[in-house]
C-alpha cells in the first residue's frame, strides 16, 4: 500500500513537471502571432463538417470492433446499445491519464447486463495491445516512408520496433490458454474474453482501419492551415503523439502533444510557424471529440427513458 502511494505521487510530480516543461516551452518559443494568423485563415465550417465526420466514422469503427468480440459472449450485444458507451466514455477519455477512463465501458456493460467483468477486462485489453501493435506499425511505416526522421533519431525506429515486439509477447500472453469453463482460475477468465483467432484478425483489420481514419482526421486538419502531409507522415505524426500522450500521464497530453507535433513537423521540412498552427489544429480536433462525447452524454439519459416508456 506504501509502494503504491509513493509510485502515484512520484508518477503526478514526473507529469507535473514534464507538463511545466512543455508549456514552458511553447510560452518562450511558440510564434503566437504567426500561428493565430494562419489558424484565423482556415474554413472553420469546412473543418468542422469534416472533422466531425471523420470522428463519427472512427467512433462506428470502433463500436464494431468491440461488438464483435463483446458477441462472442453475448449474441444479444446489438450495435445501437454499445454506440453510445463508445461515444461517451472512448471521448471523454482523452480527458484521463494515459486515457485509463476507457475501461469504465467495462463496468458499464456488467452493469447493462450484455458482459462479465473479468471476461470484460480481457476484450479491453486485446482492443489495448491491437491499438499498440496498429500505432507501431504506423510508426515504423512512417519513420521508413514519410518522417524523414530516421537518419537524425535512429533510434526511434528500434523504440517503435520494441513496441511492436511487446505488443506481439502481450497478444500471445492473452490467446494463449483455451476457453474453460467459468470457475477457471482469474487469469483464465480474463483470457476467456479475447475471442477466437479469426475475431482477433477481424479486430486487427478494424483497428487498422480506425487509426486510419484517425489520421486523414489529422491529415485533413493540417492541410486547413497549409501543412501538406502525406499520408505516411501523418501516420507517423499520429503514432508518436499517441504513445508521447499516453506515456506522459498528462490528461489530453496538454503540452506535450503540442511540443512533440511542433518538433516532428519542423523535422519534416514544415516551417516552424506552420508547424505551430498545426499543433492548434491538432489540439482543435481533440476538443471536438470531446464535444462529441458530451453532446452523446447529454442525449444518452433521455434514450433510456424513452426505451423505459415503449417497455412500460
Amino acid at each position: 500500500m506504501w509502494i503504491r502511494r509513493q509510485g502515484r505521487i512520484v508518477a503526478f510530480a514526473l507529469a507535473t513537471l514534464l507538463a511545466a516543461a512543455c508549456i514552458g516551452y511553447l510560452v518562450l518559443r511558440f510564434e503566437w502571432g504567426a500561428a493565430f494568423a494562419l489558424v484565423r485563415k482556415t474554413n472553420f465550417v469546412t473543418l468542422l463538417i469534416a472533422t466531425f465526420g471523420m470522428y463519427f466514422a472512427y467512433i462506428c469503427v470502433r463500436t464494431l470492433r468491440w461488438q464483435i468480440i463483446v458477441r462472442d459472449q453475448n449474441p444479444d450485444a446489438t450495435f445501437a446499445s454499445l454506440y453510445w458507451i463508445t461515444a461517451v466514455v472512448v471521448s471523454l477519455a482523452l480527458l484521463t491519464p494515459g486515457q485509463i477512463g476507457e475501461t469504465v465501458k467495462v463496468e458499464l456493460l456488467k452493469r447493462r447486463g450484455l458482459g462479465e467483468r473479468l471476461a470484460g477486462l480481457g476484450s479491453f485489453a486485446l482492443e489495448r495491445v491491437l491499438d499498440i501493435l496498429t500505432v507501431a506499425a504506423f510508426g515504423l511505416t512512417g519513420l521508413a516512408f514519410g518522417s524523414g526522421l530516421s537518419s537524425r533519431y535512429p533510434v526511434l525506429p528500434w523504440l517503435a520496433l520494441g513496441l511492436l515486439c511487446t505488443g506481439l509477447a502481450a497478444l500471445y500472453f492473452l490467446g494463449r490458454s483455451p476457453r474453460r469453463a467459468s470457475k477457471a482460475g482469474f487469469i483464465d477468465r480474463i483470457r476467456s474474453g479475447t475471442g477466437t483467432s479469426a475475431i482477433k484478425w477481424k479486430m486487427l483489420v478494424l483497428t487498422i482501419a480506425s487509426w486510419l481514419l484517425v489520421s486523414l482526421g489529422w491529415q485533413i486538419s493540417l492541410h486547413m492551415v497549409g501543412v501538406d502531409a502525406s499520408l505516411p507522415s501523418v501516420c507517423w505524426l499520429v503514432s508518436l503523439v499517441t504513445f508521447g500522450t499516453l506515456l506522459s500521464l498528462i490528461p489530453g497530453g496538454i503540452g506535450v502533444a503540442e511540443v512533440l507535433t511542433i518538433e516532428a513537423l519542423v523535422a519534416m521540412g514544415t516551417a516552424p510557424a506552420a508547424a505551430q498552427a498545426g499543433a492548434l489544429i491538432l489540439r482543435l480536433y481533440g476538443l471536438i471529440g470531446i464535444v462529441f462525447g458530451l453532446c452523446h452524454l447529454m442525449v444518452w439519459p433521455f434514450l433510456g427513458r424513452a426505451s423505459r416508456g415503449n417497455e412500460a
